[in-house]
């Protein structure tokens, strides 16, 4: 069985979910490679509690390995484009977390090295990889609520609402960016995704622990889509509820369709005219679950998601198989466009 190396940049809590992701894709999925993950660079020497896997502090030492075919990028925002530059010059593939960079100057130059040295890549925008957010997809492409009038998506976390966040380098300026930029990216990226490109923007952010965040905690974004249609985005890192609100709606004139991101294997359809409401679950078979854990195995939407991009982007190393939802940096770029006319204004 081939062997994929590769090796992990950073050792922070979005590394420990992809690592997670590499084993549950090796233990649930019968995969026609290995998935190994040879090596964990960090900045200062770390006792690593992965059987097999390397710690070193010098990434040269990963680059100069010609058995090593990708590298995994998880450290914070600002060293992203260093990273790819980098492994641009060792042509190494690239996986990235979101978002590409902290700053949209970076993010361009990296979207333009990879694509000019045709090195293979994706972004770890994952929520694509929900089942049901493609289940809405194909029911907007039929037309099954008519004309679009409006659609809402909302994202409320409450992680920020520990005081013992203060000074972590997500809350300071040199990541570019608070919720929007960390939790709204993705909420973008699942717009564009499914209904088109977002043309024009109009927004507003806050901060309301001025003495904790020096980026926004709290985002309100109205959008025009190309073609004309309207919709807004709400995401916030200091919400607390009972349950989370996660939830993409789409309104149209015939009804409306509503994702759950906590149960992303089904979308609802009410029907104005009969007044009635459809679950619509993922079809057994069908293909969206075929690296995603059916509901009785869940490690939840996130880490489900995690495992799905993970596999999709392993499988363009190992055949050149291109599935047609994971996010490349050029969609990504796209989102932190849209990102940019909120900040810069």
């Amino acid at each position: 069985m081939k062997k994929i190396n590769f090796a992990m940049i950073g050792y922070g809590a979005i590394a420990k979910t992809h690592a997670l992701a590499v084993y549950d894709a090796s233990i649930r999925f019968s995969l026609p490679y290995e998935l190994n993950l040879k090596y964990i660079v960090t900045r200062k020497p770390i006792n690593i509690p992965i059987n097999g896997a390397i710690n070193v502090t010098d990434i040269e030492e990963v680059l100069n390995d010609k058995d090593i075919d990708f590298v995994d990028i998880c450290t914070p925002n600002d060293a992203h484009f260093d990273i790819v530059k980098k492994a641009v010059k060792y042509g190494k593939a690239i996986y990235c977390e979101k978002p590409l960079s902290s700053s949209l100057q970076d993010a361009v130059e990296m979207a333009r090295l990879v694509k000019d040295n045709n090195v293979v890549n994706s972004v770890a925008l994952v929520y694509r990889f929900m089942p049901s957010l493609t289940l809405l997809k194909r029911e907007l492409e039929k037309g099954t609520i008519g004309e679009i009038i409006d659609f809402k998506v909302r994202t409320y976390h409450d992680s920020y609402l520990n005081e013992n966040k203060k000074d972590t380098w997500r809350t300071g300026k040199n990541s570019g960016g608070g919720a929007l930029l960390d939790l709204g990216v993705h909420l973008i990226d699942m717009i564009q995704f499914t209904m088109g490109e977002i043309e024009k923007v109009e927004s507003k952010t806050r901060i309301f622990f001025k003495e904790r965040a020096k980026v926004d905690e709290i985002a309100n974004c109205d959008f025009t889509l190309k073609d004309g249609t309207l919709g807004s985005l709400e995401v916030s890192r200091i919400f607390t509820e009972r349950n989370q609100t996660d939830d993409y709606v789409v309104y149209g004139s015939h009804g409306s369709i509503k994702i759950d991101f906590n149960n992303p294997y089904e979308i609802e359809i009410y029907k104005y005219e009969s007044n009635s409401t459809e679950i619509k679950n993922v079809a057994s078979g069908d293909d969206l679950l075929k690296y995603y854990a059916d509901k009785r195995n869940s490690l939840g939407y996130f880490q489900n998601c995690h495992t799905a991009s993970f596999i999709n982007f392993a499988n363009k190393i190992y055949n050149n198989d291109f599935c047609g939802i994971d996010a490349n940096f050029d969609e990504a770029l796209k989102c932190q466009k849209i990102i940019e006319k909120v900040y810069v204004k």
